[in-house]
């Protein structure tokens, strides 16, 4: 072994705002004498390989770094954008986002919106530049990370986040590609003053005394529109949606429906003013209009809810200062306290250990995790299997007929 004086010769951003010279940084390491050499320049990259850096350089080094990234690996930095939903789903993840930020000197970019506008744009964007995804960190519903994984959009959760060893074992997520944290029941949502009594089936929805006042999503949002449980019911599943899809059209053609929504805050509108009086939809998003005081219920239909996880994906493209912040703002929004305060907020059930809601939901059992573990259930990547030929259905007999 020789002493050896190697030269990191870049002028990196993580030094200039360090306030560390932008001189090229010089450092002496042990090399084998069979390097054979007694300067060695390099760029950043192949100095980072160098052994036996002094704790002193190594102390200097870690303050060096690319635009967006602490320079080992770090956070520090980075800009990142995260995917949250409207209203009160987005109250928790921006302030947990905010606090992060704020803690760790990243700055934090949100997009409000819905599954059914937004991952869409996300398939649009990865198709169009693989490293440079619409968002890094998104909070998805069970369809789209069945999607998603289609699609090879997600990464693998890092080891770093250690808050998933709370999410319970039967919503583990295989390859961690992904973690659920929280649950929401689908039933029926409703205008009061429409239905003095709740309406207590799935099948209202076709009633002919609701004519021209029920509402849903578009294809292919299947996961929130409820085709799946009316195909369910009717002797279809989750690869075949023809029966669903039947109903549906058959209920177009008479008029059924109003039109079809394209966000939460159009939904709340129309029932609050009565345009429309029931429509498929879930309980975490309703429950914030019911404590508001809108005339808006929630049932759950006798046939049972339908069991709706949901959680956070990381984005593949991403870079490595963006996974490492994405991952460690996971790692907060993990923790009981904020997956409670996220319940609380918006009417879901936890899905971390620990995490435990507010006495106000205590006696309602639509709230308990055992109703929604006993509803009716979703094969969610079965049912990814059927959205191409079920859309195409869908536009043909449905949608053509609105």
């Amino acid at each position: 072994m020789v002493d050896t004086l190697v030269v990191c010769d870049f002028a990196c951003e993580g030094c200039r705002r360090s306030g560390l010279p932008t001189r090229p940084l010089r450092v002496r390491v042990r090399l084998p004498r069979s390097a054979q050499m007694t300067t060695y320049s390099m760029n950043r990259r192949g100095f980072l390989r160098v052994a036996g850096i002094s704790a002193g350089a190594a102390a200097a080094l870690a303050a060096c770094g690319t635009p967006g990234s602490s320079g080992a690996g770090g956070a520090g930095g980075a800009t990142i954008t995260m995917f949250h939903w409207a209203g009160a789903q987005g109250t928790v993840p921006v302030q947990v986002g905010d606090a992060y930020a704020k803690a760790k000197g990243v700055t934090v970019k949100y997009i409000e919106g819905t599954n059914a506008d937004v991952f869409p744009k996300l398939v649009s964007s990865v198709q169009i530049n693989r490293s440079n995804p619409l968002l890094n960190l998104g909070f998805f519903n069970a369809q789209s990370f069945a999607q998603g994984n289609s699609k090879d959009l997600w990464l693998p959760v890092p080891d770093s986040v250690s808050a998933l060893s709370g999410v319970l074992p039967k919503y583990q997520i295989p390859g961690r590609k992904g973690a659920y944290l929280v649950m929401d029941a689908m039933g029926l949502v409703y205008n009061k003053k429409a239905f003095p009594t709740p309406p207590t089936s799935w099948m209202d929805l076709f009633a002919a005394a609701n004519k021209g006042k029920v509402t849903t999503w578009d294809a292919p949002a299947f996961s929130v529109n409820a085709v799946p449980v009316i195909a369910k019911l009717n002797g279809g599943s989750e690869t075949n949606l023809q029966p669903g899809i039947d109903v549906f059209a058959k209920a177009a053609k008479a008029k059924q429906f109003r039109g079809f929504i394209s966000s939460v805050d159009q939904l709340r509108q129309q029932l609050n003013s009565g345009e429309v009086v029931i429509a498929p939809g879930f309980q975490g998003v309703a429950e914030p209009w019911i404590q508001a005081g809108d005339p808006i219920g929630f049932a759950v239909p006798k046939e049972g809810a339908m069991a709706f996880p949901e959680g956070f994906q990381i984005v593949k493209g991403s870079n490595d200062a963006q996974v490492t912040a994405s991952a460690e703002l996971m790692n907060e929004l993990f923790t009981p306290a904020n997956v409670a305060a996220y319940c609380n907020a918006t009417g879901t059930l936890p899905l971390v250990r620990g995490a435990t809601m507010d006495a106000r939901y205590a006696n309602r059992p639509s709230f308990q995790l055992s109703t929604v573990e006993q509803a009716i259930q979703v094969d969610w990547a079965a049912l990814v299997t059927s959205i191409t030929a079920a859309t195409q259905a869908w536009n043909d007999q449905v949608k053509a007929n609105i």
